[in-house]
This record gives structure tokens, C-alpha cells and sequence, in this order.
């Protein structure tokens, strides 16, 4: 008994070697692993102080909500005055990182 395969058939037309000129055009530039790690960690960098702003931003929220059902005056006070502390103080770290981050 014989066995035969088929293979397809070679394409008729021969493949081009690319000319030195298109080659360089092609080739994008290779990034180091240092400028790589100093982009990843910017990126990094960027994503949480982005968490942070968000998180500042969601307990001032919850400290105003609180101070608007304070039963007591002094307890909205303090609420009141918390909550533009800590707006106030985490406004500065958030302008500051994004400062050294760029």
C-alpha cells in the first residue's frame, strides 16, 4: 500500500527582500529598561494619586452629609472644619505629586 501527500503549491511570485531605506523607516525605536521602568512607574504614579484625590474627595463628602444631620451645632462645626482640613491638606499632596510625577 502507498501514501501519497499533497503539499500546496509554492506561490509563483518570489518573496522581495525589503531595501535598506524601508527597513530604518519601519523600525520604531527600542526603549530602554530605564526610561521603560520611569514611564511604568509614572503611569503607576498617576493612577494613585488619582485613588487618593477620589478617596479625599468621598470622606469630605461623607464629613459634610454627617455635619448636615448633626444634631448638636458644635459637632457640625467640627465636622464642617474637619472636613475643609482635610479637603485643604490633601489638595496640596495631590498638586504636589502630580508636580514630581511629570
Amino acid at each position: 500500500m502507498t501514501t501519497t501527500t499533497t503539499r500546496p503549491a509554492k506561490s509563483a511570485e518570489p518573496v522581495k527582500a525589503p531595501k535598506p531605506a524601508e527597513t530604518v523607516k519601519a523600525a520604531k525605536p527600542v526603549e530602554t529598561r530605564s526610561a521603560r521602568s520611569r514611564r511604568i512607574g509614572r503611569e503607576i504614579g498617576g493612577l494613585a494619586v488619582n485613588v487618593y484625590e477620589r478617596g479625599v474627595a468621598d470622606l469630605v463628602a461623607f464629613e459634610k452629609d454627617a455635619a448636615k444631620i448633626a444634631p448638636y451645632p458644635w459637632a457640625k462645626e467640627a465636622l464642617t472644619v474637619s472636613a475643609g482640613l482635610i479637603e485643604d491638606v490633601g489638595a496640596a499632596y495631590v498638586r504636589t505629586a502630580r508636580q514630581i510625577l511629570r
